[in-house]
C-alpha cells in the first residue's frame, strides 16, 4: 500500500476517491488505481499521490508561465502542458532543461506542428524539452480551441507515469489550478509583468471555485488531434 500522504484533503475541495466522473461502468476507481491530487491544510501546497510506494508525492507551490509561452489570441488555437514531475520528483532536469512542479508552458499551434510527433501536446513536450515524451513523465495537457479551454489530453492525461488513472480529462482540482493561471495571469498578458502564482492565492477561503469561461464561440475551422 502506497504511503501516507503528507497532505489532508480539505473539506472544501471535492473528494475524487468517490468521484464517478473518473470511473468506468459507472463504479467509484479505487485510490490505488487513480491519481488522487490533495491540497494541504494551510493551502500552501497541491500534492499528487503515487499509485506505488517506491515514489514520492509530487508537491507544488508554485504556479509559473514560461516565458517561452506564445501570447494569447482569442481567435487562434492554442496548446499548453503544466508540469508535475519527472521520474518522481518535483524538481528536475530533463535533457538540459530545468523544470520544478508548476511549470506551464502554452504554444500557438502554428509555433509547433513542424515538430514530428503523433500528437499536438507531444508536439509542445519535444519543442521545449528536445526529446519524445517519456513514461516517467507527469503533467497534464489542456488547449484551446474553436473559442474553448479544455482539459483533455491522451498524451498527459493518461500517460503511461504512476501519478496518473486512466482518464482523459483532469481532475476537479488540477482544473482549478490551469483554470486559475489562465483567468489571473494567461489570458490578460499579466505573465508578462508577472508570471508567477501561488497555489494558496488559489485555494484561498476567501476565494470561491475557478472554472474556466467557456460562453465564447470563435470560429476556427482547423481540427487538430490533442
Amino acid at each position: 500500500m502506497a504511503s501516507r500522504s503528507p497532505f489532508e484533503q480539505d473539506d472544501e475541495v471535492p473528494n475524487l476517491i468517490e468521484d464517478k466522473s473518473h470511473s468506468t461502468g459507472g463504479t467509484p476507481v479505487a485510490m490505488m488505481q487513480m491519481a488522487n491530487p490533495t491540497v494541504s491544510r494551510d493551502r500552501n501546497t497541491v500534492s499528487f499521490a503515487p499509485i506505488t510506494s517506491a515514489l514520492p508525492y509530487l508537491n507544488m507551490n508554485t504556479i509559473h508561465i514560461s516565458c517561452s509561452s506564445d501570447r494569447f489570441d482569442p481567435y487562434g488555437n492554442f496548446v499548453g502542458m503544466i508540469v508535475y514531475g519527472y521520474n518522481g520528483q518535483s524538481d528536475f532536469y530533463l535533457n538540459g532543461r530545468h523544470c520544478r512542479a508548476g511549470y506551464m508552458l502554452i504554444k500557438n499551434v502554428n509555433s509547433i506542428n513542424r515538430i514530428p510527433a503523433d500528437t499536438m501536446h507531444k508536439k509542445l513536450f519535444k519543442w521545449f524539452f528536445g526529446i519524445d515524451l517519456p513514461s516517467e513523465f507527469s503533467g497534464g495537457g489542456f488547449a484551446y480551441q474553436n473559442g474553448t479551454w479544455k482539459h483533455n489530453s491522451f498524451s498527459f492525461n493518461i500517460n503511461a507515469d504512476l501519478y496518473h488513472d486512466t482518464q482523459k480529462g483532469m481532475h476537479q482540482i488540477e482544473q482549478q489550478l490551469v483554470n486559475a493561471a489562465l483567468n489571473r495571469l494567461y489570458i490578460n498578458d499579466q505573465w508578462f509583468y508577472s508570471p508567477n502564482l501561488l497555489v494558496k492565492e488559489i485555494f484561498s477561503r476567501n476565494t470561491r471555485p475557478i472554472y474556466s469561461d467557456q460562453s465564447s464561440q470563435f470560429t476556427n475551422i482547423v481540427q487538430y488531434h490533442w
